[in-house]
C-alpha cells in the first residue's frame, strides 16, 4: 500500500464516522416527530394515498387526472410500504421519513470530496434539520425521497471523476483514462445504477441530462462514453416521457403559474429569472420552499431589522457561493458538481417555459438543495480559512503563510492527509509536498519582506480581516437560526390540522348510517380522491374494524360537483330510487354546491340528520320530505308574479 493510500485511510474513516453520526442524529429528532408519522392525513397526501392505493384496473386512468406527477419508484416503493404494513397512514409515510437519515450520510460523503468534516456535517445539517424541510419529509409527498435518488446519483457520477487529492489518487482502485479504447464496465454499471435512482425522481432527468453532457465533452471515444451512459439516460428518459408525462394535468391549471416562465415578454422573462433567483439567495436554505402556507417557515424575530438581515445574508451566500464556484471550477469532480447544478438549473428554467416544471425556491425543487448548499460551503470554508491564515501570519514563528501568489501550505479545500506540512532541519522554513512527491518551501511571511506594511497600517489590516471573520461566523449563525427557527413551531404542530384530515372519520360515519338501500353522495371535485383512499384502501380509524359495515364501493357512489351532472339528475337517472340519501360535501367546495343542496329539498328531499368534521366536511343524512314540505317547496320554487 503507498504512502498516499495510508495517509488516506483516516479520511475515509473520518468520513464514514461523520455519516453515521449525521444520520443517528436525525434519526433522534425524527424519534422526537414520530407523532407525524401516525396522524391522519390531509388534503395534500390523502390524494396521494388514493392514487398508490389505487387498484391495477383503473390505476392509468387515476394517474391522467393526479395532481402533480409521482416517480414510479416512490410510488412502488409507498405502494410496498402499504402492502407489507398495512394501509396505515404511519405506513405510507415510512419511506419518506427513512429517507431523511440517508439523506443526510450521503450529503456528508458528497461534501466531503470538496471540504473538511465539520464543514460536510454542517451542509447535511443544513438540509435535513431545516424545519421547513422537515416537515415536507414527515408528509406523505416524495420530495425527501427525490433529493436523496438526487444526491446519490451525483455519489455515484463522482466516483468517475478525478480528484484533487492526492492520496485518493494514488490510491484508487478505479481510475478512469479518457484516451482507453472500449466499454468500461464499472464506469457502465455505475451509469445504470444512476439511471435506477432517476426512477425514484421525478426531476430526475434534468440530473441524468447534464451528468452526461459533462462525459461527452471531455471525451475523446465519445462513442463508448455514450454507451457508458446510456442505460441512465434510456431509463431517465423512458421514464419521464412514458410515466411522469401521462401525469401532467395540472399544466392546465393556474396554480403554478407564478413559478412559470410561460406567457412572459423579454422583459418579464428576465425579471422573472432575476427574482427567482434573489428569493433562492434569500432562502434559508436556499432552494426550500418559503411560500407554501401550509408548511412551517421558520424567522428569527428580528422586527424591523429583519429585512436587512434577509439582504445580509443574501450577500453572504451569493459571495461564498461565488467563491466556491471559482474553487470548484479548478477541480475535475468540481467543474461536475457545477455543471450539474448549472444544467439542471437551467432544465428546469426551460421545461418552465413549456409550463411543464416551476421555476424558483418551491418544493419541487429541493433536490437541487444540497448542490447549491455544498458551493455555498466550499466557498465559506475557504473564505475562513484565508482569514485565518493571514491573522496566524501576523504572529511569527505560527502556522505555514501564505505565499506570493496567495495559496498556502494548507490548501482550504483537500481533506487531512492530501497534503504533509514538514520542516526542513536545516532551514526551519515549511515545506509544501506537491502530489509528485516534490517540495518547495513557502515563500517569506509578509513581515519579513522588504516593503511590507508595517505599524499601523498592519494593524488595520488586521482589525479588518478579524471584523470580516466575526462576520462571517454570525452570518453563518443567523442561517443556521434561520433555518432551525420554525423548530418549536414543528414540534407544537405535530398535532395540527390542515384541512381534509377527518376524511376517514367521515368515511367510518357513512359506513355506519347508511343503509342497504341507500345512496351515498360525495360533493366536490377535489374530495373525490381522499373520499375513494378512506373507503376503499385505509385501515386507519375505528379500533373495531370488524364492527364496521362493508366499505361502499365507487360504482355505489355519486360524485358531483365541477364538470360533473347536477346531483339531482344522477339521482333521477337511477334505475330505483333511494330510501335515504347520505351525501358529503367537502367544506371548501361548500359554497360552489349550495345550489345543487338546495335542488334536493325542491326535488322532495329534506335533512334528517348531519355531521360537522372540522376543515373537511358535512355528512348529511337525507330523508323523503312529507308531502306539505314538498308542496311549500315547490310554491316557493315558482316565478313571483310581480
Amino acid at each position: 500500500m503507498t504512502d498516499a493510500a495510508v495517509r488516506l485511510r483516516p479520511a475515509r474513516r473520518a468520513t464514514a464516522l461523520a455519516a453515521v453520526g449525521v444520520a443517528a442524529v436525525i434519526v433522534g429528532v425524527l424519534g422526537l416527530l414520530q407523532a407525524y408519522l401516525s396522524r391522519p392525513f390531509w388534503y395534500d397526501e390523502i390524494w396521494r394515498a388514493h392514487v398508490v392505493s389505487e387498484p391495477a384496473r383503473s390505476l392509468w386512468a387515476e394517474l391522467a387526472v393526479a395532481n402533480t406527477p409521482s416517480a414510479l419508484g416512490w410510488f412502488g416503493l409507498t405502494r410496498l410500504s402499504g402492502d407489507v404494513f398495512g394501509w396505515h397512514s404511519w405506513a405510507l409515510r415510512l419511506p419518506g421519513f427513512v429517507a431523511v437519515p440517508l439523506l443526510g450520510a450521503v450529503i456528508v460523503i458528497v461534501a466531503r470530496r470538496f471540504t473538511g468534516v465539520t464543514a460536510a456535517v454542517a451542509a447535511a445539517c443544513w438540509v435535513c434539520l431545516n424545519s421547513t424541510f422537515l416537515d415536507l419529509a414527515t408528509q406523505l409527498k416524495p420530495y425527501a425521497l427525490e433529493t436523496l435518488a438526487a444526491t446519490a446519483i451525483l455519489a455515484l457520477w463522482m466516483v468517475d471523476s478525478p480528484s484533487d487529492h492526492a492520496g485518493e489518487r494514488a490510491s484508487r482502485t478505479y481510475r478512469p483514462s479518457p484516451g482507453s479504447p472500449g466499454l468500461d464496465k464499472g464506469r457502465f454499471v455505475r451509469r445504470a445504477a444512476a439511471g435506477v435512482l432517476a426512477l425514484f425522481a421525478v426531476p430526475g432527468i434534468f440530473l441524468i441530462v447534464p451528468l452526461a453532457a459533462v462525459d461527452l465533452w471531455r471525451g475523446p471515444r465519445r462513442r463508448w462514453r455514450l454507451l457508458e451512459c446510456s442505460p441512465a439516460l434510456v431509463l431517465a428518459g423512458l421514464h419521464t416521457v412514458v410515466f411522469v408525462a401521462h401525469q401532467s394535468s395540472q399544466r392546465n391549471g393556474v396554480y403554478w403559474d407564478r413559478q412559470f416562465l410561460a406567457g412572459r415578454g423579454p422583459l418579464d422573462a428576465i425579471r422573472f429569472v432575476a427574482d427567482q433567483l434573489r428569493l433562492t439567495l434569500t432562502g434559508s436554505p436556499p432552494g426550500i420552499d418559503r411560500f407554501d402556507p401550509s408548511l412551517v417557515h421558520g424567522a428569527l424575530p428580528l422586527g424591523s431589522l429583519s429585512p436587512w438581515v434577509a439582504l445580509l445574508l443574501g450577500l453572504v451566500i451569493a459571495g461564498t457561493g461565488a467563491i466556491g464556484g471559482w474553487t470548484l471550477a479548478g477541480r475535475p469532480d468540481g467543474r461536475l458538481l457545477l455543471a450539474a447544478l448549472a444544467g439542471t438549473e437551467l432544465m428546469m428554467l426551460a421545461a418552465s417555459a413549456g409550463r411543464y416544471w416551476p421555476f424558483g425556491p418551491t418544493r419541487t425543487n429541493a433536490f437541487v438543495v444540497p448542490m447549491l448548499i455544498v458551493v455555498v460551503l466550499v466557498g465559506a470554508e475557504r473564505v475562513l480559512r484565508w482569514l485565518v491564515l493571514f491573522l496566524r501570519q501576523q504572529s511569527p514563528g505560527k502556522a505555514p503563510q501564505i505565499d506570493a501568489e496567495g495559496s498556502s501550505a494548507v490548501d482550504p479545500i483537500p481533506t487531512p492527509g492530501s497534503i504533509v506540512i514538514s520542516r526542513s532541519l536545516s532551514e526551519f522554513s515549511p515545506l509544501l509536498h506537491a502530489p509528485d512527491g516534490s517540495a518547495r518551501p513557502l515563500a517569506p511571511s509578509a513581515a519579513a519582506r522588504p516593503g511590507a506594511p508595517a505599524g499601523g497600517r498592519a494593524l488595520i489590516a488586521v482589525a479588518l480581516v478579524a471584523v470580516a471573520l466575526v462576520g462571517l461566523v454570525s452570518s453563518g449563525g443567523l442561517l443556521a437560526g434561520n433555518s432551525l427557527a420554525g423548530s418549536r413551531l414543528l414540534w407544537d404542530h405535530r398535532d395540527r390540522m390542515r384541512g381534509l384530515d377527518l376524511m376517514v372519520d367521515a368515511a367510518i360515519a357513512t359506513r355506519r348510517v347508511a343503509g342497504p338501500d341507500d345512496v351515498v353522495a360525495v360533493g366536490g371535485r377535489l374530495a373525490r380522491p381522499g373520499w375513494l383512499y378512506a373507503m376503499e384502501a385505509s385501515a386507519d380509524g375505528s379500533r373495531d374494524p370488524s364492527a364496521l359495515p362493508p366499505r361502499i364501493s365507487r360504482v355505489e357512489t355519486i360524485f358531483f360537483g365541477g364538470s360533473t351532472p347536477p346531483l339531482t339528475a344522477q339521482i333521477a337517472g337511477r334505475a330505483s330510487q333511494p330510501r335515504h340519501l347520505i351525501v358529503f360535501v367537502f367544506d371548501i367546495e361548500q359554497r360552489d354546491l349550495s345550489g345543487q343542496l338546495a335542488a334536493l329539498t325542491r326535488a322532495g328531499w329534506c335533512t334528517d340528520r348531519s355531521w360537522a368534521f372540522h376543515l373537511t366536511g358535512t355528512l348529511t343524512r337525507y330523508d323523503r320530505c312529507a308531502q306539505d314540505v314538498v308542496s311549500v317547496a315547490a310554491q316557493d320554487a315558482r316565478p313571483s308574479q310581480h
